[in-house]
């Protein structure tokens, strides 16, 4: 393994964050499906699903590919998850939201009783602490160690990871005890990341969980089946018996097996190409839905290799790009980004904050850079769409400012592999969705120094201890003016070192098959296999 530069952690202060987004809101029954609708929920049969790539892994505390993202949902529980189409935070393996002292340090929380494991055990206090303390271990390499550096004793453990962590504790078989060196009142949706899944402690390498799905079989490259967990505790849910998901499917494939009734769900976005047909079908229009996620689009480089360690070549590149050209290359799936943050987050700013396109002032940043003839680097990204549309033309506007691009389109696992290590990946192209509705998210997990390790999603491995005070700052906020203000000064003071180039924030057009009910899709997870179900089951079980 490459060597680690020094980890400097970034504290998870007080935050304020509304409980719903921009992106969803409502009471959580009128959000739940079926609501006030005459659709009526079935039983029984098998969703059929499509995925391009492989699953990294199944570790709850370091999925973060889309193939597992939907599996942790299946697979496990959490104290918290989301309800329905909204941000709407409600209790999974806890009964309450949590009990927060009167200073705001310390969470109490009570769980769930007649929980089991798929293995029969019961889901116990020591377990949801076990989980949760893992994502801290350095040896686990979990991307959101930022998220939980807040927690008292983390900074200690993961220079030691060593017995129990102070912050986190079993009070009984009931009860888990979270104690946290400042306030901090978004950290309840820490809680409901997908991270924060709970498995039966010692089981890190095949994990058991207590969801609504078992793994029946995982076969690389091939399919994963995950049946009914016929003793969940939320009986008589799910709907479905069995899900399976193929691997291996080009999203024309999958498009194309989906409006033949092959495949139920496609597991990658609507292929560029494809998507004007799609959205003008009106035979298709009962099965498309179209949500703007709070998402933002970006170029990165990293500050820790050459070239990009000089701030000119960086400044250069922020000139480089046609951002409207680059929405006509995804069927105006989105809107330009004028700064960092995508709108509905606190902390976005109307202001307009990016470069446009000035080849020739791109150029002049090179040659004082000492590249007047450029250079030659490489960019990953992912292998599907919109990717795959993006990437030739982020190399034909980088070449026109010199630069030569070896464009390189990889399975979403391989493209994590690469990015988040140490001085491998000179440039990505990617973009985050965000976890819930506040920059600090952005930041802490995408820029934060405490982010900058190997395995995060900090992949320019950017540290700037001036933006994670301010940050901080924002976190620790009376009001969203004042956050806001701050986090204005937090996205000037970073894109003026220009460690990622925003180019835009983006919508997703989504189509299911005929039979799917209870179709929704959910602003943090995508899908909510549970609430599913075949419209060609039984009306009971």
């Amino acid at each position: 393994m490459p060597s680690q530069r020094k980890i400097v952690l970034a504290a998870l202060t007080a935050g304020v964050v509304a409980l719903t987004a921009a992106c969803g809101g409502g009471d959580a029954k009128d959000s739940t499906p079926n609501a006030g609708g005459s659709e009526q929920a079935r039983y029984g049969g098998t969703m059929t699903v499509a995925y391009q790539s492989d699953p990294k892994t199944f570790d709850p505390a370091v999925c973060y590919d889309a193939t597992c993202w939907n599996n942790m949902r299946m697979l496990y529980d959490r104290l918290y998850d989301y309800v329905g189409d909204t941000m709407n935070i409600e209790p999974q393996a806890a009964t309450a939201l949590p009990e927060v002292s009167a200073d705001g340090l310390t969470y109490t929380i009570k769980l769930r009783s007649g929980m089991t494991f798929s293995d029969g055990k019961a889901v116990t206090a020591k377990d949801v602490a076990w989980s949760l303390t893992r994502i801290l271990d350095p040896a686990t390499k979990s991307p959101v160690q930022s998220f939980w550096t807040g927690v008292a004793g983390a900074a200690d453990y993961a220079k030691s990871p060593t017995g129990t962590l102070a912050g986190i504790a079993a009070v009984d078989d009931g009860t888990v005890q979270i104690k946290l060196t400042a306030p901090n009142s978004s950290f309840k949706y820490v809680l409901a990341m997908p991270h924060a899944s709970i498995i039966e402690q010692g089981t890190a390498s095949k994990p058991v969980g207590s969801g609504p799905f078992v793994m029946d079989h995982f076969t690389p490259g091939q399919e994963i089946v995950v049946n009914r967990n016929q003793k969940y505790w939320d009986a008589p849910k799910p709907y479905v018996d069995k899900v399976v998901e193929k691997l291996g499917v080009d999203p024309h494939v999958q498009l194309l097996s989906l409006q033949k009734g092959s495949i139920d769900l496609m597991g990658d976005p609507i292929p560029a190409a494809d998507y004007l047909t799609v959205s003008g079908d009106a035979s298709l229009k009962p099965q498309i839905k179209t949500i703007v996620k709070p998402s933002t689009y970006y170029v990165t480089m990293n500050t820790q290799m050459a070239p990009f360690d000089n701030p000119k070549v960086r400044e250069a590149v922020s000139y480089a790009f046609d951002r409207s050209f680059l929405l006509k290359l995804v069927a105006g799936q989105g809107s330009v980004a004028n700064e960092y943050l995508p709108p509905g987050i606190t902390g976005y700013t109307k202001d307009k904050l990016v470069h446009d396109q000035d080849i020739a002032k791109a150029k002049q940043l090179l040659a004082e850079a000492g590249f007047p003839n450029g250079f030659s680097t490489t960019m990953y990204s992912w292998n599907t769409s919109p990717w795959t549309a993006l990437l030739p033309q982020l190399q034909q506007d980088l070449g026109k400012i010199g630069i030569t691009v070896d464009a390189k389109p990889v399975q979403q696992s391989a493209f994590f592999d690469l990015a988040g290590t140490p001085n491998k990946a000179p440039m990505t192209l990617t973009f985050w969705v965000a976890d819930y509705p506040d920059a600090s998210d952005f930041y802490q997990a995408l820029l934060s120094c405490g982010a900058a390790i190997p395995g995060g999603q900090n992949y320019p491995f950017y540290c700037n201890k001036n933006v994670d005070d301010l940050v901080n700052q924002a976190l620790a906020a009376k009001d969203n003016d004042a956050a806001t203000a701050l986090y204005v000064q937090a996205t000037k003071a970073m894109l003026a070192d220009n460690p990622v180039v925003p180019l835009y924030y983006g919508s997703k057009t989504e189509v299911f098959g005929k039979t799917v009910g209870g179709y929704h899709s959910q602003p943090i997870w995508g899908w909510d296999m549970t609430n599913y179900w075949k419209t060609t089951g039984t009306a009971g079980r």
